[in-house]
């Protein structure tokens, strides 16, 4: 029971200057990313700043993205992770509720856990709310890794359908794939640099922050991979990577919004802690945007 095949878009948040939500850029960024092609919208996730906004803000950011993907054919994804299981319920109930296609859920950051408290604590979710749910394995963000031993065993649980993996390992990615090969469980590459390698083993998407930018060229790279046509992917997948790399040589989503301010989407305020880059960042990337879009994809 795939969930989506191809690119799915890891949304980023719009703010005004004081920090308030631009819930009205935020609408024009999803109907951009609807109109770009997607196959899913992922909200709440860390790219929309979750970490500082409050969970009334996530609830009506996600009944605005059902809203706008009504009747689009396009799966809408909720950000549904904590490191309090009780919240991550709540969050996952609210998605069940509304309708969404699936939840993704972090590892718990901070306070952290065991590999049998992550058991726990994805199955306890999993147990009580009857959504596909999305495994999200970011280290470098929680400090704590999925194991592959661990992955196996939550594979076996009917609504924990995939796993989005963000730890940039293609040899675990390897792992996990071969020894989840006989069940009914997906990857999806969380890291835009590695869509090309990570697809062609068999991984079936992205959900992806270069998609804020581009959304029909990481569509097309993602479909080509799919329908077995590598040669044809490789100039499209070297042509993007420069721009993925640069996306995150400062804390995501700092670049994204930069690069959305410069093509006119949105400003790039942001949250404290998270403040704007540098203009030597900000000009590596434009630099290489300005590159790729004279190659037309």
């Amino acid at each position: 029971m795939t969930i989506f095949e191809g690119s799915a878009v890891a949304l980023v948040l719009p703010m005004f200057d004081n920090g308030d939500i631009d819930f009205e850029g935020f609408k024009k960024q999803v109907q951009r990313m609807i109109d770009g092609g997607v196959q899913a919208l992922l909200v709440n996730g860390t790219t929309g700043e979750t970490a500082t906004i409050t969970i009334e803000d996530e609830f009506k950011l996600l009944d605005l993205t059902l809203e706008l993907a009504k009747g689009t054919g396009v799966k809408v994804i909720c950000g549904a992770g904590s490191n309090d299981t009780q919240t991550a319920l709540k969050k996952a109930r609210y998605a069940k509720e509304k309708g969404a296609d699936a939840i993704l859920v972090v590892t718990p950051y901070y306070n952290k856990t065991s590999q049998r408290g992550l058991i726990q604590h994805y199955t306890t979710i999993a147990d009580a709310v009857d959504i596909p749910m999305i495994l999200y394995n970011v280290p470098g963000r929680t400090g704590l890794n999925i194991s592959v031993d661990t992955v196996v065993e939550l594979a076996k649980h009917k609504n924990i359908q995939a796993m989005k993996d963000a730890t940039d390992n293609i040899a675990y990615a390897m792992e996990v794939l071969a020894k989840t090969a006989d069940l009914d469980f997906d990857l999806y590459s969380g890291c835009d640099d590695n869509i090309l390698p990570f697809m062609a083993a068999g991984g079936k998407g992205v959900i992806s922050v270069t998609s804020n930018l581009y959304p029909e060229a990481v569509e097309k790279l993602t479909q080509l991979i799919l329908k077995g046509n590598i040669k044809e992917a490789q100039p499209l997948a070297y042509a993007l990577d420069p721009i993925s790399r640069l996306l995150f040589i400062d804390v995501n989503p700092i670049m994204p919004k930069a690069a959305l301010a410069k093509m006119g989407v949105c400003g790039e305020y942001l949250r404290l802690p998270l403040i704007t880059t540098t203009d030597e960042n900000k000009k590596a990337l434009f630099d290489a945007m300005d590159e790729f879009e004279k190659l037309g994809y």
